[in-house]
């Protein structure tokens, strides 16, 4: 079973660094990165993906811009509290951009 969760910005018009935040994520250690700006890993699985969406309902990861980002799509197989490692870079990531992480209902 996978957990989908994201972080946006309040607004979509308003955005965050691209760069910064690829570089924050290459820094931890964590990851693979993929082409545009999607991070995973596979044990246990998570995946990041950076986008510049227009609409957050309708939204894929083709949406990548390498300048800014205002919607940070998240899919993990364990987040939950029995998994600190996972729950610490998550809550590190919402840290780092200022909003908190929600459920993708």
């Amino acid at each position: 079973m996978y957990n989908y969760y994201y972080i946006k910005t309040d607004c979509l018009s308003n955005t965050w660094n691209t760069f910064e935040i690829r570089d924050f994520l290459c820094k931890l250690g964590f990851f693979e990165e993929e082409l545009n700006g999607i991070f995973y890993s596979e044990t246990p699985y998570l995946s990041i993906s950076l986008m510049k969406v227009k609409d957050v309902d309708s939204w894929s990861c083709l949406d990548y811009n390498e300048d800014e980002t205002n919607y940070v799509s998240i899919i993990t197989s364990e987040y939950s509290e029995g998994n600190m490692h996972i729950g610490n870079i998550l809550k590190s990531l919402e840290q780092f951009l200022g909003f908190r992480m929600r459920c993708d209902d």
